[in-house]
């Protein structure tokens, strides 16, 4: 099980993210995930690069073709070179998303 060996602290690399609050601005909602903004990355103890995002649809455990979105940290389940954690999620759902560091 991977940990961070970044600037964060407690991140866990391997479980879905818990949501702490969502806020409203206009007609978006936003979601902000109680470690920190969607988009930040670590590195973590197992060589890989890490990136929080948020599934934009359902995404089934260790799914290895995702694609996390540059702008929006929104992922789906295909086409990309990251992989989602070992744990499904639902949409909705804020997870660390890996992809070799090199």
């Amino acid at each position: 099980m991977a940990f961070s060996v970044s600037h964060v602290i407690g991140a866990d690399l391997n479980n879905p993210v818990p949501v702490s609050f969502s806020t409203k601005i206009g007609a978006t909602t936003y979601t902000v995930p109680n470690c920190g903004p969607l988009g930040m990355e670590v590195f973590g103890s197992d060589g890989k690069l890490y990136v929080l995002a948020q599934a934009n649809a359902s995404i089934p455990a260790s799914t290895t073709v995702c694609t996390v979105n540059a702008t929006t940290f929104l992922v789906t389940g295909s086409g990309g070179s990251y992989t989602s954690p070992a744990t499904a999620l639902v949409s909705g759902d804020v997870a660390w998303f890996s992809k070799a560091s090199v």
